[in-house]
């Protein structure tokens, strides 16, 4: 079966519409109308019903794109490990959360190109819960993410600690709005549990979406922020910012590397976690 007419299936599926799966797949749409009539000739079945609201699955096509996106899966693995065997030249994608990505990844990551310059490297950021979810669909092979970890679905070892801090701007107090990332952030999902924990359960949160938007916010008086403070280091002094811990238990919290139970590491994760390890015993 042609891998191509699979990653179309699944594309289509994706976006909702034969002309944003052009789009995507950098093609025109009639490439993409050929290959679902090639697999509907195939099957003799419909894959999509189209009409105003766009393409949408049949109930054929719904097993079809499950089976596809399995399959899609498979290959790329095969084609990693291959690539790998052949000249550790299989391609690593990260995940990580945006803080830690600014903090912690730049030395990290110009250390691993120096050891594997043949392994391209591809970052993804986003809150734990979404990592994780990428990492169990295989979109990506290893992501850093706040602890714990569900260890009945993923394996992870230790990779950073991190000192959460609240932050305010100077002459402010911390009784503004919570000035937070999205939904299925660790650090927002604690942030909320150490408020309870004061009583201050009706402190209000609002969805910010980048790191440096949240320092704006909170410089300006807008509100407070709990943040780690390895990624606050560089901002401190040139902005009008006081950072004051967190009370324990709630300060310290551990950034793991997790991956998918049942893959192997290719070399560059492997040398991935030889330097976080040589990191750590410094």
């Amino acid at each position: 079966m042609d891998i191509q007419l699979l990653k179309t299936i699944v594309c289509v599926a994706g976006v909702g519409s034969f002309s944003k799966a052009a789009d995507a797949m950098n093609c025109v749409q009639s490439n993409i109308t050929g290959r679902i009539k090639r697999l509907e000739a195939h099957y003799g079945q419909t894959i999509f019903e189209r009409g105003r609201g766009g393409a949408r699955l049949t109930s054929f096509g719904l097993t079809l794109c499950e089976r596809a996106k399995y399959l899609i899966a498979e290959f790329d693995q095969a084609e990693r490990e291959l690539m790998d065997t052949a000249n550790h030249a299989a391609p690593l994608r990260l995940g990580s959360m945006e803080t830690t990505a600014a903090a912690r990844l730049p030395h990290v990551l110009k250390e691993l190109r120096h050891k594997c310059p043949k392994s391209k490297v591809s970052l993804r950021t986003g809150p734990t819960a979404a990592l994780l979810t990428l990492l169990w669909e295989q979109q990506i092979d290893a992501c850093f993410v706040a602890a714990p970890v569900d260890e009945s679905r993923f394996k992870s070892t230790f990779a950073f600690t991190e000192k959460l801090m609240q932050v305010v701007a100077q002459g402010q107090e911390a009784v503004g709005p919570l000035l937070v990332f999205s939904k299925g952030c660790s650090y927002r999902s604690l942030s909320e549990t150490w408020l309870r924990s004061q009583g201050r359960l009706d402190t209000e949160v609002i969805e910010m979406g980048s790191f440096e938007g949240i320092l704006g916010c909170v410089e300006a008086g807008m509100g407070f922020a709990v943040l780690p403070q390895a990624a606050l280091k560089p901002h401190v002094k040139s902005r009008e910012l006081v950072c004051t811990p967190l009370p324990e238990p709630y300060c310290t919290v551990e950034t793991r590397l997790a991956t998918r139970f049942g893959t192997e590491d290719i070399h560059s994760l492997q040398q991935l976690r030889g330097i976080l390890s040589e990191n750590k015993a410094a």
